[in-house]
């Protein structure tokens, strides 16, 4: 039996909201369906997919990530045209963000993937602002965006870097295993590795794009986009997050997400 192919833009799940400009699509989405209903397809566009909550799971891997292990909240994942997957959440009612274009005949398809790295990040978690206040003039700044992410796939010398220490990947799963914990400093992520804090920065930056700082404050943001659903009172989800107060959580989040807390979960109600 042939695998059903989903035309372009369209994913198993009910759109909350879609816009289009410079020929990509992007869309704010709930997983409705349980996983078991989730069939093997393939898409006929590329697509990247920009979790917001736990438990999605996905071809794509990288070495942080064993294969099969589902990824949580603010997890980027890139998808070539024509790859047959069965992407889905664990559990019906995931939120997810996706980014859809048909890319040039001469770019290669090659494998899913776990995409790190400040420029595609930060660029996707923009993307959701966005699309949520879309409104005329927008279409550019949506444009710049789709573009900036788009080139981290399709130009080869941006996914080659060098192997990172062991060390290194230790001191990206403490710091986002920490990230909740007020105060949280850089030095003490780097005296847990058993590193200077200067070369923590260094060799962070150089892997990931962004400094552990700016790792840890992205960290706490995705776990408070995970929870806002949920119905947690904000001054609650400050303190759950790590944040200092209710202002501290509304202005970190706005800086990543591009709308406070509140525009955030009133997409998905």
């Amino acid at each position: 039996m042939a695998r059903p192919h989903l035309s372009s833009g369209d994913f198993f799940g009910a759109a909350s909201r879609t816009v289009e400009a410079g020929g990509f699509r992007v869309g704010l989405w709930i997983a409705d369906r349980p996983p078991e209903s989730v069939v093997p397809h393939a898409h006929d566009d590329a697509h990247f997919i920009l979790a917001l909550d736990d438990g999605y799971c996905s071809l794509a891997h990288d070495p942080l990530t064993p294969r099969g292990a589902a990824f949580g909240p603010g997890a980027l994942v890139w998808n070539p045209p024509g790859v047959e997957h069965r992407d889905c959440f664990t559990e019906a009612g995931g939120r997810f963000l996706s980014i859809s274009f048909d890319p040039p005949k001469s770019a290669g398809r090659g494998d899913p993937m776990r995409l790190r790295g400040a420029l595609a990040e930060g660029a996707a978690r923009r993307l959701i602002g966005v699309a949520g206040r879309f409104a005329a003039g927008d279409a550019v700044v949506m444009e710049g965006l789709t573009l900036d992410l788009a080139a981290t796939v399709l130009t080869p010398g941006d996914l080659n870097e060098d192997p990172a220490p062991e060390w290194l990947l230790r001191a990206h799963e403490v710091l986002h295993d920490l990230a909740d914990q007020p105060g949280l400093e850089v030095a003490t992520v780097a005296r847990i590795v058993g590193v200077h804090a200067v070369s923590l920065a260094r060799r962070y930056r150089r892997h990931f794009g962004r400094s552990p700082a700016a790792a840890i404050r992205q960290a706490r943001a995705d776990r408070a986009a995970g929870r806002l659903a949920r119905g947690v009172d904000l001054a609650e989800l400050a303190a759950l997050g790590g944040y200092a107060d209710q202002s501290h959580l509304t202005r970190e989040f706005g800086h990543i997400y591009g709308l406070t807390p509140g525009r955030y979960r009133a997409l998905f109600a």
